[in-house]
């Protein structure tokens, strides 16, 4: 019954019974899938070829923001400092190059900057899944806000980036002017439809393999980054427009994810969040930023109902779709994305 003092332990309990018995499912049926791969193919399956940095990569402004907790955040900056500042915010399995043409976009009117976010990239990459908090993450993009020398910023963020730019629209409202979410729902909504809906449980398989030790990491990695190409690249999860997806754009991020400890930070973003999903009743503050939410239709690992059910936590929220866009949305329809977000800052 409601407000029963035993209702929260059991319920956590029961919880996380849940999770670890997706999770098994879930991990034995990679470990098949796996082996299945290997026979077919025995020569390339444990290969991890050498990646050098490539050109895409090069030529970019960088420079690092000096956060507490000795955390540092590596970044991309363009246009002139005096102008407001836009903050982009990358998922998984991303890094700042996700947001190259949104640099070159907006480099005009403002002082553009892309992070890589703690554990990925030349960031920091602490290897405990307790460094992966929701509320830590959140803490860093306020920190590297500040770090570079303002009060509050434009903030522009997909997937997990996303996930973290609500966290921070509740905990730290006061350094979002305006928040900008693609492609991931507001927590609340998101816990909603993974309890209510048996076609996103579905799709969230793979956040319940992430929970084993190990095995993501080394599925990640298999046959030279296969998952990355898999991922970005095939006509069913991938970028709708391929050449918005060069080959040499997968060369940045092979060489990226190459690098030591590469997967296990982000993968920790997981693990650390399906064990702490909000319980259905729990208060929700309000989002007060003025939020916008572009939406590509067709990804294959989000509903679209959670794109409109996220509006009901926002005060100020407008919703966008990119018909036919993936999950990279910003990515595979850049002038659609770019022209609502300009159109969206023009707005009183």
């Amino acid at each position: 019954m409601p407000g029963c003092q035993y209702c929260n332990p059991v319920c956590n309990v029961v919880r996380l019974m849940g999770i670890w018995s997706l999770s098994a499912f879930w991990s034995i049926w990679t470990i098949l899938k796996l082996i299945v791969e290997w026979w077919k193919n025995k020569e390339t399956f444990f290969v991890v070829k050498e990646h050098p940095k490539p050109d895409v990569l090069k030529g970019w402004k960088e420079g690092f923001a000096q956060l507490s907790e000795d955390i540092k955040l590596h970044y991309i900056e363009d246009g002139d400092k005096s102008k407001p500042l836009m903050l982009f915010v990358h998922g998984f399995p991303e890094f700042w190059y996700s947001w190259r043409f949104q640099l070159r976009h907006f480099r005009e009117k403002y002082h553009v900057v892309a992070i890589d976010m703690r554990g990925y990239g030349e960031s920091s990459k602490p290897t405990a899944v307790s460094n992966y908090d929701s509320a830590l993450l959140a803490k860093d993009v306020k920190e590297c806000i500040e770090a570079l020398g303002y009060q509050k910023a434009i903030v522009v963020a997909h997937d997990w980036g996303a996930a973290i730019a609500w966290k921070l629209a509740t905990d730290f409202p006061e350094v979002i002017d305006r928040l900008v979410i693609l492609n991931v729902g507001h927590p609340k909504a998101f816990a909603e439809c993974l309890r209510k809906m048996p076609s996103q449980l579905l799709k969230s398989w793979y956040m319940f393999m992430f929970q084993m030790p190990l095995l993501p990491e080394f599925r990640m990695r298999i046959n030279d980054f296969s998952m990355l190409s898999e991922m970005l690249r095939s006509d069913y999860s991938g970028i709708k427009k391929k050449e918005n997806f060069t080959d040499e754009d997968l060369e940045a991020w092979k060489y990226t994810f190459s690098q030591k400890g590469a997967f296990t930070g982000p993968i920790n973003y997981y693990r650390h969040a399906m064990q702490h999903l909000p319980p259905t009743d729990s208060p929700v503050p309000m989002v007060k930023p003025k939020t916008l939410i572009i939406w590509g239709t067709a990804d294959i690992a989000l509903d679209k109902a959670m794109a409109g059910m996220s509006l009901q936590y926002c005060e100020m929220g407008q919703l966008r779709y990119v018909d036919g866009a993936s999950h990279w949305v910003q990515q595979d329809e850049p002038e659609k994305v770019n022209e609502f977000i300009e159109n969206f800052l023009m707005e009183n």
